[in-house]
């Protein structure tokens, strides 16, 4: 940028020249045809989150970040002639999960205009020693390209694979395509017997309206469980919440009264079936899978993904939900709860009269039979979920 313009007082644009050396201010540049486009190349390295200035939040003690990466290619698209190639954080816009992904991801997955996408799950590989959770994407547009469909490329350490994809439409495509055939078996499953996703039946993580702060605000209204011999189910509950906002918050166990709780009060005498908020779809740490009994509320720093008003059916959940095929299809979708258990097929009934499955016998067994799935599919998504489940020990 030049010095400020003395009428304008705004600092005037300069536009390098890097074959032929020099510069000349972009107000001055002629207009080529009849568009008003003054150069043929655009490159940068624009910031992929919002900075912030706000205060750390006080419910959670984190302060707010904004993705603004999928601006630069909204902008990019509406000027640019010939093509576009951009490279930006890939995996919750393919998912469409997240703030304002759902708008642009589904657009942007089925744009005829999209050429190619090259995936790398290890940000690492692109951005030495940048962990980014997204993974991130090379984003390939043809401008002119009118027919739907783009190239798909998922690059992991030395291996590569290439496919050539149709648009997806509503649905979720998964990130490596070697889970393709599992999802579509899984869809047809779920599609031939009308039943529904999983995400449907997930309740909000704000379902009982206590805060990460709610301790540290109101010290005089919660005793650690630890120190109560007896709770009084009558006028007590057990609340599981985090002792302090903020990183440094650890989740326990509290006794409050039953008048703290003043929304969805009724589930408070179901049994819920739950995840850690904070790593619900097990992508990264263990989900922390649990039954929370019909005497307790929880907080942020846990999700349902169901509530049974008897502990035979939580139970059943339960057990459902630890099998192989659930864990895998968990997988298939960014863990943020925009997108969690989408492609998770709900059964429904999860009484002792389900007509889908024994639960008092091997789930596993049941499930693959019930949507077909070959061996070697049975071999993928058992090493998929044992591997997954190796490297996080490693990591601890």
């Amino acid at each position: 940028m030049s010095e400020p313009d003395k009428e304008n007082k705004q600092p005037r644009c300069r536009v390098y020249n890097w074959l032929g050396g020099g510069s000349v201010e972009y107000s001055a540049l002629p207009i080529r045809g009849k568009r008003a486009m003054k150069f043929d190349f655009v490159i940068g390295n624009p910031p992929y989150q919002e900075e912030t200035v706000q205060e750390i939040s006080k419910t959670n003690g984190q302060a707010p970040r904004k993705n603004i990466f999928h601006y630069y290619q909204i902008g990019a698209d509406k000027v640019a002639g010939d093509a576009t190639i951009l490279i930006y954080p890939a995996g919750r816009w393919i998912h469409r999960s997240g703030k304002g992904m759902e708008e642009f991801g589904l657009q942007q997955i089925n744009d005829p205009r999209l050429k190619k996408v090259i995936f790398y799950p290890d940000s690492s590989e692109i951005f030495s020693g940048v962990a980014i959770a997204d993974g991130v994407g090379i984003v390939i547009k043809d401008m002119k390209k009118t027919a739907s469909g783009f190239e798909y490329v998922y690059r992991k350490k030395l291996s590569e694979i290439s496919v050539a994809l149709e648009c997806p439409g509503n649905e979720l495509m998964p990130l490596n395509p070697s889970d393709l055939i599992i999802t579509q078996r899984v869809g047809a499953f779920v599609h031939n017997n009308n039943l529904k996703y999983l995400h449907e039946r997930i309740l909000p993580r704000s379902l009982f309206s206590i805060e990460s702060s709610f301790i540290q605000e109101n010290p005089g209204k919660a005793t650690s469980l630890d120190e109560v011999s007896t709770v009084d189910y009558s006028k007590q509950i057990k609340l599981f919440t985090n002792d302090k906002a903020g990183k440094a918050g650890r989740a326990k166990w509290f006794v409050v009264d039953r008048s703290t709780i003043t929304s969805n009060i009724q589930f408070v005498d179901e049994w819920q079936v739950v995840v850690s908020s904070a790593n619900a779809g097990g992508q990264k740490r263990d989900n922390q899978l649990e039954i929370i009994d019909n005497h307790s509320a929880f907080g942020r720093a846990r999700v349902a993904l169901a509530s049974f008003k008897t502990y035979q059916e939580a139970q059943n959940f339960f057990k459902y939900a630890q099998t192989y095929i659930v864990r895998f299809m968990f997988l298939m979708t960014d863990e943020a709860l925009t997108s969690l258990g989408k492609r998770v097929p709900d059964l429904i009934d999860y009484s002792d009269a389900n007509t889908f499955v024994d639960f008092s016998a091997d789930l596993n067994q049941q499930l693959y039979d019930l949507m077909e799935l070959k061996e070697e599919e049975i071999i993928h998504i058992e090493n998929t979920v044992n591997n997954l489940r190796k490297s996080r020990k490693e990591m601890t």
